[in-house]
């Protein structure tokens, strides 16, 4: 347990450091050429979620035309969707800052406390990095939690939206409909 705040830092740092290493060439004005052995690297654009063309059968054949432009309800439904899953990020976020507190405090409390005996006049060490942890320790897992709760609360109101506008696109209307203030049908 002592050793834990130094394998925290060292996974920090080891975290931080570049990933990868190159020497330069002794020739600096010459231009590499590319290696036909080694694929190419793959683009960071995202595919699309539709093809870009779509295979049409009508009477004559088939045809390959491009497809149906989106509605601006589908880019809105896209945008919900994006803000829920940035809330789920940062509600993890949350969850991890209250646990490496929980873990800090937990390592530096039992160096916190002295047990002597009530009649002695023997002071008790306390180490020195014990109190910062201590208090790093409560600090992030004081954030953690305001974090959970304010990040929930966003949440909960994001994926609430996103079923009523989902609600609002996808369901058929109702004919008949109970209304339980009244306690009768409502059509």
């Amino acid at each position: 347990m002592r050793y834990l705040f130094g394998f925290l830092c060292v996974c920090a740092l080891v975290g931080t450091l570049p990933q990868s290493a190159s020497a330069q060439d002794a020739e600096e004005g010459t231009i590499s050429e590319p290696n036909l052995e080694q694929p190419a690297a793959p683009s960071s654009e995202a595919a699309p979620e539709e093809p870009a063309l779509q295979l049409k059968l009508d009477s004559a054949g088939v045809d390959v035309g491009p497809s149906p432009p989106r509605t601006a309800d589908e880019y809105a439904l896209d945008k919900m969707k994006i803000r829920v899953k940035r809330a789920k990020i940062g509600l993890g976020v949350s969850a991890a800052s209250l646990a490496a507190g929980g873990v800090l405090v937990g390592v530096a409390l039992p160096n916190l406390s002295c047990e002597e005996p009530a009649g002695s006049s023997n002071s008790c060490p306390i180490p020195g990095w014990s109190l910062p942890v201590f208090v790093m320790g409560v600090t992030l897992a004081a954030g953690g939690v305001l974090g959970l709760i304010s990040t929930g609360i966003l949440l909960g109101v994001r994926k609430r939206k996103l079923r009523r506008y989902q609600d609002a696109l996808y369901r058929a209307p109702r004919r008949v409909d109970w209304n339980p203030a009244r306690s009768q049908l409502v059509f």
